[in-house]
């Protein structure tokens, strides 16, 4: 079968992102409410407290700090596959599909999707070693005086190198990803695409693909970023350092502010929505010819 690949409208893209975001903001409270609603209830019955207490003083870990961990894993990153299904299927099919009677089918999907992931992750360990060993060299060999940093400290030069090596391997992730990102959309919504067919059908958009993410993300990551600023200036909650005057608030905060924090994964499913559409790959089916 051919392709016929069309090119993608950035701007258009993003206001359809956005719009479809609007359109479904109940559902996005909801869904944002269930993805944090594990991290909280566990940070609530104390079971993130051996975590919280390592600090850079720390001689030891303190007792259960592996169970900790792995509850803390599990309500993030974990529980955060089931939930992203929610938002695609929510932005690719509507509301009325969003909740299945059946729970068995986005268990199914959830481990799907995860060992679908393991690709990502091995691209991205291979890329984030050959970065950081081209900055070493850079660092080793260079002479320059703006180079004289040490383990502890950096120079500015260095900096921008490490800074710069970041962009290079976030801008090739998401640029690969999105690529890929079809075969992930159809797995949320129950059908089976190729990563060679999500290749060939997004190809000659690359570019415009990743530009629409970037500037359709860079809004919303200001919002994080005032959300933040604003916990730590008005509540002394500090949500990096995982600090506040009581261990609560932070909790608290995460639930009542998770439409908030939320919008940059559900923008970037949203997106995905909209170049699944765009691609045709809801009615693409494969024939092996591409």
């Amino acid at each position: 079968m051919n392709i016929t690949c069309t090119k993608l409208k950035i701007l258009p893209s993003i206001r359809q992102a956005y719009g479809c975001l609007w359109h479904y903001k109940l559902q996005h409270v909801m869904i944002s409410i269930l993805a944090v609603l594990p991290f909280c209830l566990a940070g609530f019955q104390g079971y993130f407290d051996p975590v919280l207490a390592v600090s850079p003083t720390t001689q030891s870990l303190p007792e259960g700090f592996n169970l900790s961990f792995a509850i803390l894993v599990f309500t993030t990153f974990i529980w955060a596959v089931p939930v992203i299904i929610l938002w695609h299927r929510l932005y690719l099919l509507g509301p009325e599909h969003l909740v299945r009677k059946k729970v068995w089918p986005l268990i199914t999907r959830s481990l799907s999707v995860i060992h679908h992931s393991m690709v990502f992750f091995g691209i991205g360990l291979v890329m984030a070693i050959a970065i950081t060993g081209g900055i070493l060299y850079l660092r080793v060999m260079s002479e320059s005086e703006n180079m004289a940093g040490t383990i502890t400290e950096m120079g500015q030069m260095e900096y921008a190198l490490y800074i710069f090596g970041i962009f290079v391997i976030c801008s090739f992730l998401l640029g690969l990803a999105l690529r890929l990102s079809m075969a992930f959309s159809s797995l949320t919504i129950g059908k089976k695409l190729s990563y060679t067919a999500s290749w060939c059908l997004t190809r000659r958009n690359t570019f415009r693909m990743l530009a629409a993410t970037l500037i359709g993300g860079i809004p919303l990551l200001g919002i994080e970023a005032a959300l933040v600023w604003g916990g730590k200036y008005y509540f002394h909650i500090d949500l990096l350092a995982a600090t506040a005057p009581e261990p609560d608030m932070i909790y608290i905060f995460v639930l009542l502010s998770s439409p908030l924090l939320t919008l940059p994964v559900a923008i970037l499913c949203s997106l995905a929505s909209t170049f699944y559409r765009h691609c045709g790959c809801a009615d693409f089916r494969e024939s092996g010819n591409f």
